[in-house]
């Protein structure tokens, strides 16, 4: 339930912050102001929403949604208690040389900690809103996704045929992939190809749940031009499942006819990526090509992170603090592989950093809260937003942080989906706006 007595005009102006947010929610590196980090047009929406919440003394959100978060406070709380224990009794292997890094080990993780926290505040907010206007918060969703896609191929396109695109403010240097004899921009509005990867499979999973196929078909189709493997991957398996399962409720005949017109589609679609190379280009090559450096890349940091963990397996390293330990760790340093860098090295793999830094006790809250999100993806008509949660789980295995906002977000539409969907049956009589107005 949501919270109650708001005033009405700090309601209005938190409610155009929050869909503000939810619209600029892909402009992660475009849009946006270097201050040793990129400060987003969504961070800032919310906190000026925080600053409303903060003239009420409250947070309005819901019930739902809140117990959620409860596990995310937890997760802040043992954090911080790494954090300031790390400092006390710092582990051996701590180095700051050799590279460059944003605040220094401590100031890192408190950067760290804070944005989960801002997070935490945007999945609340989200919740809420999507609780009160389901149609208003995908429809700015959509709006934001289309935005992203269509800059995408704008930049894909100018690249491919050698002429320079204009390159939204902030970004200055955009990630290039080649791509047969072309080299392709893939990164969009976001800092890589797998940011925006996941952010079009998410929004295309969100399209189909607000009865939008073009739309979906569009965002799925953009997300080829992010030339992401994992992504890639994740986008073929849910069609696949879509086929089999989208038309669960119709005769055996229909049924049968629109699966074999779904696998008609996809071996269309196959065979014109097969033929344009693109399949060989971002499967084969990545996964069983000639580069052996950038096959292993991935999985030297994934083993540094379990070296980090099987020596810290309670606290881990502390939050952030995977590139500090990485000199310490490296996994094939003895060997002569080792990876260079000029920067902070990641894990680039989820859940390797939660163990590594958090320790299992740090992970095992975390996944306690992705349960809690689970276990509201239930019937048909949440099909689509329990397959985006499962393709977000499988695009972590090659995905650089748990705390990027718009997964946040994509879960605070599913709690109120969620908790819109319970009052519904609750109230069977009564419509979705009705529903919202009696809380």
């Amino acid at each position: 339930m949501a919270s109650e007595n708001i005033d009405p005009s700090t309601d209005s102006v938190r409610r155009r912050l929050v869909l503000f947010a939810v619209l600029t929610l892909p402009f992660t590196l475009a849009l946006t102001l270097n201050l040793r980090f990129p400060l987003k047009l969504y961070e800032l929406a919310l906190l000026a929403a925080g600053l409303t919440c903060l003239a009420q003394f409250r947070i309005p959100t819901l019930r739902l949604a809140s117990g959620a978060g409860r596990w995310v406070v937890l997760l802040v709380g043992w954090a911080l208690a790494v954090l300031l224990l790390h400092v006390w009794l710092p582990p051996v292997g701590l180095s700051t040389s050799g590279f460059a890094a944003r605040f220094g080990p401590l100031g890192d993780g408190i950067a760290k900690i804070l944005y989960l926290l801002l997070s935490l505040f945007g999945f609340l907010q989200i919740a809420e809103r999507t609780y009160r206007e389901e149609h208003v918060v995908l429809r700015y969703w959509l709006i934001g996704a289309m935005a992203a896609a269509f800059y995408a191929w704008y930049l894909f396109g100018f690249s491919l045929v050698g002429r320079s695109p204009f390159l939204l403010p902030g970004i200055d240097i955009p990630q290039v992939y080649t791509f047969g004899n072309f080299a392709v921009i893939r990164s969009g509005t976001f800092e890589e190809g797998n940011f925006l990867g996941l952010y079009l499979v998410m929004s295309t999973m969100l399209a189909l749940y607000a009865k939008r196929p073009l739309v979906a078909l569009f965002l799925a189709a953009s997300v080829l031009v992010s030339f992401s493997t994992v992504n890639f991957a994740a986008l073929a398996l849910l069609s696949a499942v879509l086929i089999w399962r989208g038309p669960a409720r119709l005769s055996a005949g229909r049924k049968l006819a629109a699966v074999l017109a779904g696998i008609l589609v996809l071996v269309g679609v196959g065979a014109l990526l097969v033929g344009t190379g693109y399949v060989q280009s971002v499967l084969a090559e990545k996964l069983v090509g000639e580069n052996l450096i950038s096959r292993l890349e991935r999985v030297v940091l994934a083993l540094t992170g379990l070296n980090m963990f099987r020596d810290h397996p309670l606290t881990g390293v502390g939050i952030s603090q995977y590139g500090y330990y990485y000199n310490t760790y490296e996994a094939l340093s003895l060997s002569g592989l080792s990876i260079f860098h000029l920067d902070k090295l990641i894990a680039n793999n989820v859940y390797v950093e939660l163990l590594s830094e958090l320790g299992i006790i740090g992970f095992t809250i975390f996944l306690g809260f992705l349960v809690r999100i689970w276990r509201n993806l239930q019937g048909h008509r949440a099909l689509p937003l329990r397959l985006g949660f499962l393709a977000m789980l499988l695009v972590w295995n090659a995905f650089p942080s748990y705390s990027v906002m718009f997964l946040w977000a994509y879960w605070g539409v599913i709690m109120g989906v969620s908790a819109r969907a319970a009052e519904q049956r609750s109230y069977p009589s009564v419509s979705g706006k009705q529903v919202a107005a009696i809380h």
